[in-house]
């Protein structure tokens, strides 16, 4: 049996963290002014948490351009991009569902039957990264054959950082980097960038990096952080109101800190011998998390609506403690589903990633 890899997994955890915080924070940043504490450890922490998405992608790369593990064209549609789909309808009209009460006027109905058949085909908001994952997964065929070759495998990081990542900072971004085709059309150099960050999840996973250009990641990535966070306050303090072109997923900055962090994953757990328990943890939380991903931002408004926000502590212990919550009630809902559920969340993937075995 082949042996797990486990930053792979440490590393999809601790991106649905981060995007527990983004949540959190973003649902409460208006109640605070931007020269406040407050304010400034919001950004702090939203700042750090933007390697999330890229790190997802990244660690899905890694097993789907696997060349050790077969996967047909066919195989990707009927398998793997069909549960994306019946994932994003299921939760989808959940979202839409919650946020529809009270009901319509009777009077308004067609009117109200139009709007929503169109809000469930756009998705709550955060359901777009199912949309982008599907458009990776498209065309992983094609993906694939690329890194069976070295040199094209360079060519296309370079395509994809270009136009992908660097293009649409210098452009700040005409549409934003979280757009999907139902919001935009079909935007090539927003998919290029994420196929960017999948390549470069199975590349990183595949070569041995010298100590001498794992530092240079790690020092890029700081800077990353940096201008990810510092940027982000000096251009705010600046403008009087939130800038936040410094918080794209397909930016230089995000790039090389989520670079960085998948490197330092990597080689600080490549040796590291996990106990057994810590094991079946690591596994059962990483099970569930795109299932945790899926449900949290509907705890979280439910929460918010029973008057709990990161005001009634100091913000200090307050986003840890709502993130803590967020995510253990969302864990709990997808631990129902699927253990008193079963035959309906394997149908519908209500709560598990699914990828080629490791």
């Amino acid at each position: 049996m082949k042996q797990r890899v486990w930053y792979a997994d440490v590393l999809r955890i601790l991106a649905i963290v981060m995007v527990i915080f983004i949540h959190i924070i973003s649902k409460d940043t208006h109640r605070y002014e931007i020269d406040t504490f407050q304010w400034q450890w919001m950004n702090l922490l939203n700042g750090i948490s933007r390697i999330c998405v890229p790190l997802l992608f990244m660690v899905s790369g890694m097993f789907f351009l696997d060349p050790e593990k077969k996967i047909e064209p066919k195989q990707m549609y009927t398998k793997y991009i069909w549960r994306l789909v019946r994932a994003f309808v299921f939760w989808s009209v959940i979202y839409v569902v919650f946020n529809s009460f009270p009901e319509p006027d009777p009077t308004v109905l067609v009117e109200e039957v139009d709007r929503t058949v169109l809000e469930i085909v756009q998705g709550y908001f955060h359901l777009w990264f199912l949309y982008r994952l599907t458009e990776i997964y498209v065309i992983v065929p094609f993906l694939r054959p690329i890194t069976r070759d070295r040199q094209l495998t360079i060519y296309f990081l370079l395509l994809s950082f270009v136009v992908g990542i660097l293009i649409p900072t210098i452009n700040q971004f005409p549409v934003r980097s979280t757009d999907t085709v139902v919001d935009n059309g079909l935007n090539v150099d927003i998919t290029l960038g994420y196929a960017g960050y999948f390549v470069a999840g199975y590349v990183l996973h595949k070569i041995a990096l010298s100590k001498k250009w794992r530092t240079v990641l790690y020092v890029l990535a700081g800077i990353g952080f940096a201008v990810t966070i510092i940027g982000t306050s000096i251009r705010t303090m600046m403008d009087g109101e939130m800038y936040s072109l410094f918080y794209e997923y397909l930016t230089p900055n995000v790039f090389f800190a989520a670079v960085g962090t998948f490197v330092f994953a990597k080689y600080a757990m490549q040796d590291l011998e996990l106990k057994k328990p810590i094991q079946n943890v690591i596994v059962h939380i990483s099970k569930y998390s795109f299932g945790i991903y899926l449900v949290h931002v509907l705890t979280r408004d439910l929460i918010w609506d029973a008057g709990i926000n990161t005001t009634l502590f100091p913000i200090v212990f307050s986003i840890p403690a709502l993130a803590l919550l967020v995510g253990g009630i969302s864990y709990g809902i997808i631990w129902v589903l699927m253990r008193f559920w079963k035959q309906g969340s394997r149908l519908l993937n209500l709560g598990q990633w699914k990828i080629p075995s490791k």
